[in-house]
């Protein structure tokens, strides 16, 4: 039965408006007739009987974890979807789109997004175009139809129905660029699979979604949707109000629509040499189609210019027609290609082409931004923006109010900046304030003192205080990888818990195996915390490491806990010196240069790095940060919770500190000096 309803269809030519035959209302006719008694058919065959074989349904594709530039995955490719995977195409869309997925009814075509991540080939995504919308006012109106036109011309249009980048892929720019790439072939493959050509895209968002990427890949707005459905005839339902984006595939779809509507046949005879005209125009088209999007402005002109010469008398105003150039255009190209040594091989365009630049029509506007960005203006109380942030809106705003009819843009002020040697800067702490007159002899002291030590096989340490840190859910300087929009949320204020406090962790840095000790301490930091701190090091680390040591050199800064003016401080290295029978040296740091002390750039810095972003909530967290503090030149931290209370405003009185068995060194004693361990006696 089938088979002659091809045969009805075929001496009929009863074809659809895609050019393929009328099977099925061939069919629902033979059977009207049928029952009408005008023709006789034969009987139905019986089917034969099928067994329910459970069909294998395929899984979705997983949720990748991709977050690079999109240069990064290149080649990015949008691809048809072979038959054998459209079923894994409508899983995949079913399981992660957010408006779910059913079948098309219609004609169809599936993409796949594809690009290269680590070496392999990948999918990104997936789109689907397919039947458009029966009625849509903002976009009938962009054309222009009437109800009639409507029915006879909707084919010519095709709807984007499903979008989608898969779960995990965060990759800046890809759905702008897979959306260009789609549309640039989508002409081809409709017309090849379906047999007649298309005018336009169109597609539907809906909230929150803001069709971003659309209007990236010019997309062009159109509007809302009313939120009635073909069902509401009578506007009872509230449906989703969407926003309407289209894309012309060609110059004028209004033009092209008309071009396509159906002519009234007539009685004319078509000689060989119109039909081979036409055959030419039509090749000479398709060619200009497929490799116009890959050229620039000049290639164009010149592929133009060569197709005008092939095809002979009228050859630029015939081939200007058909690719949509002027005529002027296309004869330039014919004399480009005569002459081509008027060719330029390095531009695109003559030289001196276009508007002149805005700094060359208006020579004052580099010496009014200069005068408002520059140094020297700082210190001038007239200048217009001495006392606001000189932000590129402003700058552009301000130079265009000087002078009557200027317009400058941001982008403008931005190049100009640059062409200048202007950049953004922030400040930076590189004044010390009045050094002392023999830093640099105490710099080069302190350097022979540890070579020394070094040289003898005696332990070396840095030691310092890092700064306070507040214990809670505060925030914490720095930034760290998270969920899009899901940053760690912190108190607003930052005053200190009454229970967790405040913490001090004070280091002992030892240069030679790049080893530190970190004693976080919940009291003061006074010098009997900082000594604590030290002798910590020694049991734990010290002694095991530099088990024939007989002296040690502390390096310090000249100031706070472990200051070379704290008497504290002194006691309390003798009471260490006195318990490890060490001899201990140190050596301060002239004043303003605490920056200097080694255990500031290799220790606290890579500290602080490891912590960045994370809320310091408890003295676990802070402990453990600090122990898993690493480098790639190999540091290693061991770190302790010093809970002990060290109390504050302690004097020591003349004869205590006499008590103290110190030498000092010749240059600058108060600076370099060395504790020895007291006899039993004394």
């Amino acid at each position: 039965m089938r088979e002659f309803a091809l045969t009805v269809c075929e001496n009929l030519e009863w074809r659809a408006p895609n050019g393929h035959l009328r099977v099925q209302a061939c069919l629902e006719l033979l059977a009207l007739m049928a029952s009408d008694g005008l023709v006789t058919l034969p009987a139905k065959q019986i089917a034969m009987a099928r067994t329910n074989v459970p069909v294998r349904r395929p899984e979705a594709l997983q949720a990748l974890a991709i977050a690079a530039p999109l240069a990064t995955l290149q080649p990015v490719t949008v691809d048809l979807v072979p038959p054998q995977e459209q079923a894994l195409f409508d899983a995949t869309m079913a399981e992660h789109h957010p408006l779910g997925f059913r079948r098309p009814f219609g004609p169809a075509i599936r993409y796949w997004i594809h690009g290269r991540w680590q070496g392999q080939s990948v999918v990104l995504g997936a789109m689907l175009y397919g039947t458009p919308a029966h009625h849509v006012a903002v976009r009938d109106n962009w054309l222009g139809w009437s109800a009639l036109e409507r029915r006879r011309q909707r084919h010519h249009l095709v709807a984007q129905s499903r979008f989608l980048i898969l779960p995990g892929v965060a990759i800046p720019h890809l759905a702008s660029y897979a959306l260009a790439r789609s549309v640039r072939r989508l002409g081809a493959d409709w017309h090849g699979r379906f047999g007649y050509e298309l005018v336009a895209i169109e597609t539907f968002v809906t909230p929150p979604w803001r069709g971003t990427c659309y209007r990236a890949a010019n997309w062009l707005y159109l509007g809302r949707t009313t939120g009635q459905g073909r069902q509401d005839r009578r506007y009872e339902q509230g449906g989703t109000v969407r926003e309407v984006f289209v894309y012309p595939l060609v110059r004028d779809p209004r033009q092209a629509l008309s071009a396509l509507e159906p002519k009234e046949e007539v009685d004319a005879m078509i000689t060989a040499e119109e039909q081979l005209n036409a055959m030419t125009e039509e090749r000479i088209r398709q060619r200009y189609e497929m490799m116009a999007p890959f050229l620039d402005e000049k290639q164009r002109r010149l592929l133009a210019g060569a197709e005008a010469i092939s095809y002979g008398a009228a050859g630029p105003s015939r081939v200007g027609a058909l690719v949509g150039l002027s005529s002027t255009t296309v004869s330039r190209g014919v004399e480009e290609l005569r002459h081509p040594d008027t060719i330029e091989p390095e531009r695109v365009r003559r030289s001196g082409g276009g508007r002149r630049k805005k700094i060359e029509t208006d020579p004052d506007l580099r010496t009014d931004l200069e005068r408002l960005v520059s140094p020297q203006s700082r210190g001038d109380p007239m200048s217009p923006l001495r006392w606001t942030t000189k932000s590129l809106a402003r700058l552009a705003a301000e130079l265009s109010a000087m002078k009557p009819g200027r317009k400058v843009s941001t982008f403008l002020v931005a190049a100009m900046l640059h062409e200048m040697g202007y950049s953004l800067q922030a400040n930076r702490k590189t004044l010390e304030g009045n050094g002392h007159h023999d830093r640099d002899e105490q710099f080069q002291h302190i350097h022979d003192r540890v070579e020394d030590f070094q040289a003898r096989a005696q332990p070396v340490i840095s030691v310092d205080c890092k700064k306070k840190e507040l214990v809670g859910n505060f925030k914490n300087g720095g930034r760290e990888w998270q969920r899009t929009g899901q940053p760690e949320r912190v108190n607003v204020h930052d005053f200190p818990d009454d229970e967790l406090g405040k913490v001090a962790p004070y280091g002992v840095y030892d240069p030679v195996r790049n080893e530190g000790w970190v004693n976080v301490g919940t009291d003061h930091d006074t010098a009997a915390f900082a000594v604590a701190s030290i002798r910590g090091w020694w049991q734990t680390m010290g002694r095991e490491t530099y088990p024939g040591a007989t002296q040690l050199l502390i390096t310090a800064d000249g100031g706070g806990s472990n200051g070379s003016r704290c008497r504290l401080w002194k006691i309390e290295l003798q009471k260490l010196a006195d318990e490890s029978g060490l001899s201990i040296a140190v050596s301060h740091f002239p004043p303003g240069t605490s920056k200097w002390n080694k255990i500031e750039h290799h220790l606290f810095s890579r500290i602080t790095q490891n912590w960045r972003g994370r809320p310091l909530t408890s003295h676990e967290v802070i402990v453990n940060l600090i122990a898993s503090t690493t480098t790639t030149t190999g540091l290693k931290v061991r770190c302790q919770l010093d809970q002990a209370t060290y109390p504050t405003g302690i004097k020591i009185s003349d004869a205590e500190l006499d008590q103290v068995h110190i030498e000092r060194e010749a240059f600058h004693g108060d600076w370099n000096y060395v504790i020895h361990p007291r006899t039993k006696d004394a």
